[in-house]
């Protein structure tokens, strides 16, 4: 909830309130008259009322709770059996009041207990107002309920989170109340609330100020009493958690936020002796290998690698792919040398949790102690839900440390594809000759002639216009928070200053409403850092108040970059993760389709990632060619676009800003040549001719459908680009076959295009990705297809 959009002017609620039992009596008189008989429970209620009248005033006194605390006892027994007294944590309270009058022991014990920390999960400043406002709520869904007949749906509001200072384990407890024994009065009459009133109301909940302006509450009267339970959610909670931190590019490399991780694990399991460790291991036509050198092990990399690890449990577990729980090494027989390194480090009980990604084995958890049989197969399946996410961590993390190798690699020297190593390593060995003969000369030109091109995108659909929304959301809020901080200290002394600077923000916020123009971000900042922050040490001088609005606005501001970074960062979290999917599965089918015949790739990232092929006889080193090839690899870039299109579709709803794709292939079936350019370090089309290929792909991307303002790309759909009949005839026969095969909607459009600048008579297709799961192998479909040259 964001309680920053909270609009409460108000501290107390405006309703009358009074503490009582008559509605327990009347509810349990009520049950015996219909059913003619009441449990033993309720019989001894209503006898005890008998025998103590003065229960059933209307209005009791709060002060004579400690003269009948035993009879409030029985009363209360009949929402706390014995057992849930003894076992829960429960609280009576007076009518949405903090009046507690009877609680369980339990409840005492969490709140008497100086090793443990209770506090609100949302923010402490905002911890007044958003009790008020909950009761507000609360006490609405009744009233809407009683007078209106309008059911207004309710989660839980209140949510606390308690911490063990001897341990640092935490644990989470939402509030649940029993409504049942309130009685709801209105003196006068009712107020009329229509339909749309109440719409309007629901469409605003955070502005609850229009609620008490619609729905005075002033006259309506609350009698009874609230019971409360806390309720044990840690585990959902801290699941959550730990799915946030793993979506965060730096949650394991990070050596903070693995500790944090590792807290959070511990807290999830209940052990505080809990070490967590998390290796990139991988399987190898059955070796155990580290792709990407991540290692935060138990044990240390320096001494043990890969082959260390060969016949062991670690190995056993990824063979198999099931954990494997020694729950006592040191019982062992005969341990192996890593079992003997484990113990040398404390570790006594272990779980080595083998993690996949797409089938496959990418990394392994360990989840040690020093204590025998801490960790139980009941404990793994506990953490059974977040595995999958740990994967995709452990995943990512690799990818990006071999990015960051690529870097160097490539800053450092030339970073070669494969396919085309032979070349270079050829033009290198003939400049070294020419050297030898002392001959003056430079790297010979490298250049491929007659080779296919095959261009493809996937694309973010309006990636600008949401990175821009995001900034807009950021600055607004950045503004909202400084906002608050100057008009507090008005507030408490009123300064003719204070009022210049509210202007200049209101005149700010007003300009960002109505769309983002190119400066306007530097010039807020500025203004916030050289014209309000600086005078925060004055303004804190004006009380604790102040203090504590500047504190929030500090605790919103992302240290690092000095600016409320909130949405910008979901946008580039999302961004990446849909690039990470997209790169990581285009380098994995691209590796197999090399088998089909050596080819150039390369792909380079926008707002998306875009994927250059160039095949031909000319890159492969002594085989020959024939056009089955490029056919076939036209063939597979079709289904690799369905599946990538397919996995950011499912991608979309776990991301935190979802984000749409598009697909694009430009088909160009005349050969051309490329070139590797020295100065850029890539390879470029070779000749004036060819250049308009390049030009074509910088421009379809905004291709619209002719006659009409529709672009060309959807999401869910693949658009393919050509210029040719014969290109569309070859293409169509494609879709048939994918049709049949589940990849595309029964449904095959074709379009012509608007003229681009300095690009005429393009035509299209365009098809609807069908959903599915099942991934055929790419590589045996050419062969089901029987392409014919």
């Amino acid at each position: 909830m964001k309680l920053d959009r909270l609009k409460l002017s108000i501290e107390e609620v405006p309703f009358k309130k009074s503490l009582s039992f008559v509605p327990l009596i009347n509810k349990l008189k009520e049950h015996k008259t219909l059913n003619g008989s009441l449990d033993i429970q309720g019989e001894a209620i209503l006898k005890l009322v008998e025998e103590k009248p003065e229960l059933a005033k209307v209005d009791f006194n709060i002060k004579d709770i400690e003269k009948y605390k035993d009879e409030i006892h029985v009363l209360m027994s009949y929402f706390f059996t014995p057992v849930q007294y003894r076992e829960e944590i429960g609280v009576v309270a007076t009518p949405f009041d903090d009046q507690n009058f009877y609680f369980t022991p339990k409840y005492l014990e969490l709140y008497g207990n100086e090793n443990l920390t209770v506090e609100m999960v949302e923010q402490k400043e905002q911890d007044k107002c958003f009790k008020t406002f909950s009761m507000l709520f609360y006490a609405y869904s009744m009233i809407l309920k009683r007078f209106y007949n309008f059911e207004l749906g309710l989660g839980y509001l209140f949510m606390y989170k308690v911490t063990d200072k001897l341990n640092d384990l935490v644990k989470y407890y939402k509030l649940e109340f029993d409504k049942s024994c309130i009685d709801i009065s209105y003196t006068g009459k009712l107020p009329q609330v229509s339909e749309e009133d109440l719409h309007k109301m629901i469409n605003d909940p955070m502005n609850m100020d229009f609620w008490l302006e619609t729905l005075p509450l002033d006259k309506f009267k609350f009698s009874g009493f609230l019971p409360f339970r806390y309720v044990d959610v840690s585990q959902i909670e801290v699941i959550s958690s730990l799915k946030s931190q793993l979506l965060e590019k730096s949650s394991i490399i990070n050596r903070n936020n693995f500790n944090q991780l590792e807290q959070n694990v511990r807290s999830l399991l209940e052990l505080p002796n809990l070490k967590l460790g998390i290796i990139a291991l991988g399987m190898n036509q059955g070796n155990v290998e580290n792709p990407s050198d991540f290692w935060h092990g138990f044990l240390d990399a320096d001494r043990f690698r890969c082959e260390d690890y060969r016949g062991t449990m670690y190995e056993e577990a990824g063979m198999q792919g099931m954990p494997v729980l020694v729950n006592d090494l040191s019982k062992k027989e005969n341990p192996n040398h890593v079992e003997k390194a484990l113990l040398d480090e404390g570790i006594r009980n272990i779980a080595i949790v083998p993690l996949y990604n797409d089938d496959e084995l990418v990394g392994v958890m360990e989840l040690g102690s020093n204590k025998a049989y801490d960790i139980t197969f009941s404990k793994l399946r506990i953490i059974k839900d977040i595995i999958p996410v740990f994967s995709i961590a452990i995943q990512r993390t690799s990818e990006e440390l071999q990015n960051r190798i690529e870097a160097i690699i490539k800053e450092e020297c030339t970073a070669i594809h494969p396919s085309v190593e032979w070349r270079f390593s050829q033009a290198a060995s003939n400049l070294l000759l020419k050297k030898e003969r002392n001959e003056t000369s430079q790297m010979e030109e490298i250049v491929f002639p007659n080779v296919f091109p095959l261009y493809g995108a996937i694309d973010v659909r309006h990636s600008s216009v949401i990175r821009n929304q995001t900034i807009q959301d950021d600055l607004m809020e950045q503004l909202d928070l400084v906002r608050n901080v100057v008009a507090k200290v008005n507030e408490i002394k009123a300064m003719p200053i204070y009022d210049q600077l509210i202007y200049k923000i209101d005149y700010f916020k007003d300009g960002i409403q109505k769309g983002l123009s190119s400066g306007d971000e530097m010039n807020v900042l500025n203004f916030i850092r050289h014209e309000v922050e600086p005078l925060f040490p004055h303004f804190e001088e004006n009380g604790d108040e102040v203090t504590q609005t500047i504190a929030n606005y500090k605790s919103n501001i992302n240290p690092e970059l000095n600016l409320v970074y909130k949405r910008r960062k979901d946008f580039e979290d999302s961004l990446g993760i849909i690039n990470d999917c997209v790169t990581s599965y285009l380098e994995q089918e691209e590796e197999k389709a090399q088998s089909m015949f050596p080819h150039y790739f390369e792909k380079y990232r926008t707002d998306g990632v875009e994927h250059n092929i160039y095949i031909g006889e000319s890159i492969a080193n002594n085989l020959s060619f024939d056009r089955i090839y490029l056919k076939n690899l036209r063939l597979w870039q079709l289904i690799v676009s369905a599946e990538l299109a397919r996995k950011t579709d499912h991608l979309k709803k776990s991301l935190p800003i979802p984000m749409d794709t598009t697909g694009l292939i430009l088909v160009h079936s005349q050969p051309l040549a490329i070139r590797f350019r020295q100065d850029e370090k890539k390879f470029d089309v070779d000749g004036a001719y060819n250049i308009r290929y390049e030009i074509v792909k910088k421009r379809i991307d905004k291709a619209k459908i002719k006659g009409t303002d529709e672009r060309l790309t959807q999401p869910g759909m693949l658009a393919i680009i050509f210029s040719q009949e014969k290109e569309m005839a070859e293409y169509q026969r494609y879709l048939e076959y994918l049709i049949a095969a589940g990849y595309f909607e029964d449904q095959i459009e074709y379009h012509t295009l608007e003229d681009l600048q300095g690009v005429y008579g393009l035509r299209a297709i365009r098809v609807k990705v069908k959903n599915g799961k099942e991934e055929k192998d790419v590589l045996k479909l050419a062969e089901e297809l029987k392409i014919e040259n």
